[in-house]
């Protein structure tokens, strides 16, 4: 596994927020993102999937007819098919690839979904452009991203996250989102601030992280691994907490009337 997701870093996430997932919500959250959008009988495509649990909500619980599943790193990759083989589900594709290229052809999808990981691609513009690209006439984009309040290049929070993680990220504002999603062609764009129901969120996993997963995080990276990633996520809920960085869903349509 590359060195971003090493297998130590997963399981700890894996312990937060359950199989398959990498970011806080688990299927509930995979649920509000895709508030008032029908999946059942649908394509979808899944950008950064991960280790495949939005992918498995999708296609088993929400009943896409096929789903999808892109991401860079081989080794969440087979993580994601391991998860998938256990769910039952024989209609998940995995595949690597970047969302700044997409090896698909055009207007194959009637769904792109993505769950935290646009943060980590600098030519946003770029990935929207090729969302639009593979989307049908009538498609949506139905995505979840750690957006940058307006204070969050001044934020003395944020600078002690990036100090403590080594982050590297290319954060926008919820504005210059939307603004980029226009811009590739996107239309009825919006932007849903998810802020409020993180900070309850995060209070949730610090509470755990210090109590009932300590043993079995300290299993994982030890005592002093465990202090160092408690500092971490209390760094991140402060952040998160002055409004700095800000989970915030997306939508965006691509014109026409679906075939």
């Amino acid at each position: 596994m590359s060195s971003e997701y090493p297998d130590n870093f997963v399981d700890r996430l894996e312990l937060l927020w359950g199989p398959g997932f990498l970011s806080a919500g688990g299927p509930a959250e995979v649920r509000e993102i895709l508030a008032g959008v029908d999946v059942s009988g649908k394509s979808v495509l899944d950008i950064g999937c991960g280790t495949g649990g939005p992918a498995i909500v999708l296609a088993r619980d929400l009943g896409a007819a096929t789903v999808t599943g892109i991401d860079l790193d081989e080794g969440l990759l087979s993580r994601a098919g391991r998860h998938a083989t256990m769910a039952g589900t024989d209609n998940i594709a995995f595949r690597q690839g970047g969302a700044e290229r997409l090896d698909f052809a055009d207007d194959i999808f009637d769904v792109v979904f993505s769950k935290e990981a646009i943060i980590q691609i600098a030519d946003k513009r770029q990935v929207f452009r090729e969302a639009l690209r593979v989307l049908r006439p009538g498609g949506v984009l139905a995505a979840s991203d750690w957006l940058g309040g307006e204070n969050w290049a001044h934020s003395a929070e944020w600078r002690t996250f990036c100090d403590l993680t080594g982050w590297t990220s290319h954060l926008a504002t919820a504005d210059e989102m939307l603004q980029l999603m226009e811009a590739a062609g996107f239309v009825r764009v919006a932007a849903r601030d998810r802020n409020a129901w993180y900070v309850g969120e995060k209070k949730r996993e610090l509470a755990l992280i210090e109590g009932p997963l300590r043993e079995k995080i300290t299993a994982i990276v030890g005592e002093e691994g465990h202090t160092r990633w408690l500092a971490v996520n209390h760094a991140n809920f402060a952040t998160v907490a002055v409004g700095a960085l800000r989970p915030t869903h997306l939508r965006g349509h691509k014109a026409g009337r679906p075939s």
